[in-house]
């Protein structure tokens, strides 16, 4: 019994640190994309109301919404934005 409990304690590390490497190399990447772009001086900075981050208007994604424009740093944040928005209509 014991041993199963050791096992089970090593398989969920290791589960844990795969995981935890495959998120360090997607924001690896998304870091990478973000600066191929470098904003010009003086550029203003706007914040993705999906996840907080502040990113230059020039490099923003950006979505016209219920006639808003909203600036997001991905199309994955705009779609998570979008989809937390018809969750909280449909409740």
């Amino acid at each position: 019994m014991l041993i199963r409990f050791i096992i089970f304690l090593v398989l969920t590390y290791l589960l844990y640190r795969i995981i935890k490497y495959f998120r360090k190399q997607k924001s690896v990447k998304m870091n990478a994309y973000q600066s191929k772009v470098p904003p010009s001086a003086g550029e203003d900075l706007v914040e993705d109301p999906a996840c907080h981050t502040y990113i230059p208007v020039s490099q923003s994604y950006k979505k016209e919404i219920a006639g808003k424009t909203y600036y997001f740093c991905s199309k994955e944040c705009c779609q998570s934005y979008l989809s937390e928005k018809s969750n909280e209509k449909s409740q």
